[in-house]
């Protein structure tokens, strides 16, 4: 006898994502089936939850109505039908286009389902509930509700049965209600189960005896009205909602468990750190000192290679040389000349200052650099004379103004006032020009 199949749209219940993409354990589901599975969603709507997907249309309705959707409105709907073992994607998608097509009725999601059965022992294919559940967009574009009259819904099962190759189901409702009370009968079987699912979850003493007393109460009426609609949905929404807590707890749990992990990591990497910086200050402590000890090493070899970089002429009263910072915060240099009382004072750059105090700098060095017009002129005047010249070449000899010898050359003739003189010896700014070699190779 061929599969009948049909297709009835009610609104989608709370939990049917839930069932639909099998995030919990059902007892009437077989797992090792289960990956027998196939799920598709229509790229319109990738990546969006249903609510998402309603709170969209609900902002549409407004924007056309002028008011807000009402919250009994059911603009998304679902529909269980059964198919045949043969049966593909491709045959359910071809009814999703023509349902769109003739109805307007926009498939969201197909989920086909090839893992449930009455005997998980004995999975026999023949017994299987093979079936697939259509979600739909129930709206139009301006997110009012589609308008299917009777002779829509007789269509419609026509076009599914055409579709899925199978034969038209009866228009009777006795179907749809023997899954429904297939449905409470299971919900009554496993209202243990949800009493010790409540039992070991981790919710408050007070959560649970609410939680134990709303499950006698409907089991009551449960029993009483077999067929209450109304009853079986909100014992699948209890139990949703149970699941859902327990599955928010077992998560912040994880969080939690780790949060600590991190936590106790840090710690020990801060520590491991901390122990680095310590012995990283006092690697570099004993490095720098070091270095500084090399450096002052270092001058001191150099001015022993290199004399005439570093003394002054002994007409030059170093010790009586300061090198200070005003009150102003402007650094200065005096300087005096041996058996003269009168200071000559000279600012000073702060980087200067600041590389003397260091060491990098000599007293000599600076006093050279900034009084260096100063003891040039005195120099100059020195060989004016005849009768000093030999001495004060003897005091420049080997010092920072060794190269100043020039002026005590025998063919030194003194300048005259005019700059036209033929016999005018070189500029003393060109012999202060001259490199090391030069000057070398200069006859005194």
């Amino acid at each position: 006898m061929a599969k009948k199949t049909c297709i009835h749209f009610d609104p989608i219940k709370p939990g049917c994502e839930i069932h639909n993409w099998r995030m919990k354990e059902l007892d009437y589901v077989i797992k090792e089936l289960t990956p027998n599975d196939e799920h598709w969603v229509d790229p319109r709507y990738e990546g969006k939850t249903l609510s998402e997907i309603r709170k969209e249309i609900a902002e549409r309705y407004q924007t056309t109505v002028g008011q807000k959707m009402q919250a009994k409105a059911a603009p998304i709907r679902e529909a269980p039908i059964v198919i045949r073992p043969e049966t593909t994607m491709a045959d359910l998608q071809l009814l999703a286009k023509q349902l769109e097509k003739e109805f307007g009725i926009k498939c969201i999601q197909i989920h086909i389902h090839r893992d449930e059965g009455f005997n998980k022992t004995n999975p026999d294919p023949s017994n299987l509930n093979l079936h697939a559940h259509f979600v739909a967009d129930w709206t139009h574009e301006d997110g009012t509700s589609l308008r299917l009259g009777r002779s829509d819904t007789s269509r419609m099962q026509t076009v599914g049965a055409e579709c899925l190759k199978m034969e038209r189901g009866s228009s009777s409702n006795v179907k749809h209600l023997n899954a429904i009370q297939y449905k409470e009968k299971k919900a009554l079987e496993n209202i243990s189960s949800l009493r010790s699912l409540v039992r070991k979850s981790f919710l408050s003493k007070n959560a649970k005896t609410a939680l134990y007393n709303k499950i006698d109460q409907l089991v009551e009426d449960l029993k009483a009205d077999p067929l209450n609609i109304e009853l079986q949905q909100q014992i699948e929404q209890l139990t949703e909602k149970v699941l859902q807590l327990q599955a928010d707890i077992e998560r912040r749990k994880q969080l939690h468990e780790q949060d600590q992990k991190v936590i106790s990591a840090l710690r020990d990497e801060n520590k491991l750190l901390h122990n680095n910086n310590e012995q990283s200050a006092a690697l570099n402590e004993k490095v720098h000192k070091e270095i500084d000890n090399l450096r002052k090493e270092n001058l001191d070899l150099r001015r022993k290679a290199y004399p005439e970089r570093y003394v002054l002429p002994s007409f030059i009263d170093v010790e009586a040389t300061h090198v200070y910072k005003d009150k102003q915060g402007q650094c200065h240099i005096t300087m005096k000349f041996t058996g003269n009382h009168k200071e000559f004072n000279e600012a000073m750059s702060n980087e200067d200052f600041t590389t003397f105090k260091n060491g990098d700098l000599t007293k000599e060095e600076v006093i050279a650099k900034y009084h260096k017009s100063r003891i040039e002129g005195y120099i100059r005047r020195e060989f004016a004379n005849p009768n000093r010249r030999a001495t004060t070449q003897s005091l420049i000899e080997k010092t920072i103004f060794s190269y100043m010898k020039l002026y005590s050359a025998s063919t030194y003739i003194q300048s005259s006032n005019s700059d036209n003189n033929p016999r005018r010896r070189r500029n003393y700014d060109d012999i202060d020009d001259m490199n090391d070699e030069e000057r070398k190779g200069r006859t005194i």
